[in-house]
């Protein structure tokens, strides 16, 4: 019976990494393609997390919600701050805190 458990147990760490690993390489292309459609630098090509909290997607499953942070430049001398929210592996949208203001674009 334990090591029934302990199969289960692995199993579920197992697909979490997994789903964890997909959800960030998705934030990345995403957040460094908005990047160039715009015309902006994506840097330091990657993205770190801000916060996850589980939720249900709009089909109603269980779905974790990311926050992930990068950084981008309009010129290669400044960075600014930049956001992409997923829920599940499905980009929502990416926020851009341009300092003319804020750019948000809902890319679902």
């Amino acid at each position: 019976m334990n090591e029934i458990i302990f199969l289960i147990l692995l199993g579920l760490v197992i697909w979490f990494w997994q789903d964890t690993l997909r959800a960030r390489e998705t934030a990345v292309s995403r957040s460094r393609r908005y990047c160039q459609d715009v015309n902006f630098q994506f840097l330091d090509e990657t993205v770190s997390l801000e916060s996850m909290k589980p939720g249900r997607n709009y089909s109603g499953n269980f779905a974790f919600h990311r926050y992930y942070h990068f950084e981008f430049s309009l010129d290669g001398h400044n960075r600014f701050n930049g956001t992409a929210y997923l829920i599940g592996n499905q980009l929502q949208f990416i926020q851009l805190d341009h300092p003319d203001g804020i750019i948000h674009d809902n890319v679902h």
